[in-house]
């Protein structure tokens, strides 16, 4: 239910245009001139844990050319579409921001598995030193042991996370999954 006025709607689609300007000078000209589009939405995710608002990039390829567009990047091959977000608002969003979330088969592009798993791990520890506090050494002790079980939990269950707030549900006792010895 967000009922923009007009001066909002023109800010945003200011910013929506500044981030496809943003996207667009990673793509080789001769690509965007046989008709790569690029498509940014700022999106709401109401989920424990999520940024308020997001923006979402998805980069179109067009039909019918052979081979990749961008050299490397499988989903720029005919009809492919590449999709990343960036855990911000879209007013927020500034070139670096989009070097981060494309991968280096864009000109500049920074996303690597090693990016991906360094944010991952800051955002997690900033959250356990925010709800712990920074003098609580024996409850991170414990919050830290407790999600490393919940990493495991996921693994076991082929990266599948229990609902939102709930515990991860036993696994089926068929001989299937392996035991620990």
């Amino acid at each position: 239910d967000n009922m923009f006025t007009a001066n909002q709607n023109i800010a945003l689609r200011a910013h929506k245009r500044r981030v496809v300007a943003f996207v667009e000078s990673t793509i080789a000209e001769e690509a965007l001139e046989m008709g790569v589009m690029v498509m940014v939405m700022e999106v709401s995710c109401r989920a424990p844990g999520c940024v308020p608002l997001e923006t979402v990039i998805t980069i179109v390829f067009p039909r019918g050319q052979s081979g990749e567009l961008i050299p490397g990047l499988p989903e720029s091959g005919s009809g492919g579409n590449y999709k990343t977000k960036i855990l911000m608002p879209l007013a927020s969003v500034t070139k670096d921001d989009v070097l981060d979330a494309l991968p280096p088969q864009f000109e500049g592009g920074r996303r690597t598995m090693e990016s991906l798993c360094l944010r991952a791990r800051d955002v997690m520890l900033s959250q356990i030193n925010q709800i712990m506090g920074e003098e609580d050494v024996e409850g991170k002790r414990l919050m830290a042991e407790y999600l490393e079980t919940c990493l495991e939990d996921y693994k076991e269950r082929n990266f599948v996370a229990p609902e939102i707030g709930e515990p991860f549900p036993p696994l089926p006792s068929d001989g299937a999954t392996k035991s620990k010895e």
